[in-house]
């Protein structure tokens, strides 16, 4: 009796799965960022190409749920190099019509931004190694997003996305990012 309660309950765990599956989608895109960072220690004012990945899944017939990836700068100057990725989760609310969608995005992030700053005589390194008289730094991030966007329909199951995001966070972080994308509907 027990093993056919478990064998029912795997099914339906089975079963309500595969529903799930069926309004997800994935983007994956490329675009320029404009930002800002700075910790006790450096500060930049950073632009570069990012790149993004993403899943997402329609809950209700006007809002979807998405996480991913995100590339938010990579800098090299004379001063040193700065990265920063991101994870992020965010609501979207959406208002679909026959040639499209227009979005926008409300979310949480978290980031990883990684860098060198250039030493004076005053200053130690608090994490890593001098290396030619720069100092390594990594810190963890909290931010907020908001985004603005439009997916345009190609066919029955890919569209063409085009978007704005601003991201601010801990440590001075300010992100205004320009995406192109493609996002494929797995239906």
């Amino acid at each position: 009796m027990k093993q056919r309660w478990m064998s029912m309950l795997l099914a339906g765990c089975l079963c309500s799965a595969a529903q799930a599956t069926e309004k997800m989608y994935g983007v994956v895109g490329a675009g320029y960022s404009d930002a800002e960072f700075s910790n006790s220690r450096a500060g930049s004012d950073l632009g570069s190409e990012t790149f993004y990945l993403a899943l997402g899944h329609e809950f209700a017939p006007q809002w979807y749920i998405e996480g991913g990836y995100k590339r938010l700068f990579d800098d090299s100057d004379e001063t040193g190099n700065t990265k920063g990725d991101a994870l992020y989760l965010a609501v979207l609310g959406k208002a679909g019509g026959p040639q499209g969608e227009l979005f926008y995005k409300l979310g949480v992030m978290s980031a990883d931004i990684s860098g060198q700053y250039l030493m004076d005589e005053t200053d130690n390194c608090e994490v890593g190694q001098v290396i030619q008289g720069a100092c390594d730094y990594d810190e963890g991030v909290v931010a907020g997003l908001v985004g603005l966007g439009y997916d345009y329909h190609l066919g029955l199951n890919t569209m063409i996305r085009i978007e704005y995001e601003h991201v601010r966070g801990e440590h001075n972080l300010s992100a205004n990012l320009f995406n192109l994308g493609f996002r494929y509907n797995f239906n």
